[in-house]
């Protein structure tokens, strides 16, 4: 409950946050793009947006959290990412620290917990947090609302209000019989594309990660998600080791 009443009175407020989704969004529920199997993972970002913009939360220094650590969310500039499934995966970016960093996803209106996790690293790097399937102690992602999320570095475990804390937004929505045909594929590599030309974020993250994973000495797939996270302004962290999902 402590943590639920910490990031309720973080700056971005329900007021702020309230918004739908735009008719534009049609246009990707309706039907895939061509698909076109090039080097680079052309990401086509839908014309959705959220509140705050997305920057790395960073802290003035203590024992835990040395000055000039920083937290940094792997979302686009919009600072929200679409899924298709009520169970994505939530990328960051984590300094080496012994604090503990606290993941949180609350409803849009950051009035109730739907899943929260608490872990720490034991070095710096990308960390994915997977939200469970709806179960008995979580909630799942319904199709056409959006959610917040947020990480939290505990540096003064004594004091909350000195956490350093980033926040996005994810929302799911339905996929239409093209873009559910196109996702039939078996191939990584086709669905990775099919995911980046309909401006799927969550998955398309995702998938190239655990082709990196299952691959790891791949210099194309290096270079992927180098060219992928560089496409949307995350350069300080494109060149940072995956460390697992958790």
């Amino acid at each position: 409950m402590k943590r639920f009443l910490h990031l309720a009175t973080l700056a971005i407020g329900s007021a702020a946050i309230a918004a739908t989704v735009p008719s534009s969004l049609a246009g990707v529920r309706g039907q895939s793009q061509p698909i076109l199997l090039s080097q680079n993972v052309n990401f086509q970002a839908p014309n959705v947006t959220a509140p705050g913009g997305r920057q790395g939360g960073t802290h003035r220094g203590s024992k835990l959290c040395p000055a000039g650590l920083s937290i940094t969310p792997l979302v686009p500039p919009t600072n929200i990412g679409l899924t298709l499934t009520e169970s994505p995966t939530i990328f960051v970016y984590v300094p080496q620290t012994s604090a503990e960093i606290e993941f949180t996803l609350l409803t849009e209106n950051e009035d109730k917990v739907v899943y929260e996790k608490t872990f720490k690293v034991d070095k710096s790097g990308i960390v994915g947090i997977n939200i469970p399937a709806s179960g008995d102690n979580n909630k799942s992602l319904e199709v056409g609302k959006r959610y917040v999320w947020s990480f939290s570095m505990v540096c003064e475990p004594d004091d909350r209000s000195a956490d350093s804390v980033i926040k996005g937004f994810v929302q799911r929505i339905e996929p239409q019989a093209t873009l559910k045909s196109d996702l039939a594929n078996p191939d990584p590599m086709t669905r990775l594309n099919v995911y980046a030309k309909n401006g799927i974020w969550y998955e398309t993250l995702a998938t190239l990660a655990q082709m990196r994973r299952q691959t790891p000495g791949d210099a194309r797939l290096t270079a992927k998600w180098t060219q992928l996270l560089q496409s949307q302004g995350l350069e300080s962290v494109a060149a940072q080791p995956l460390v697992g999902p958790l």
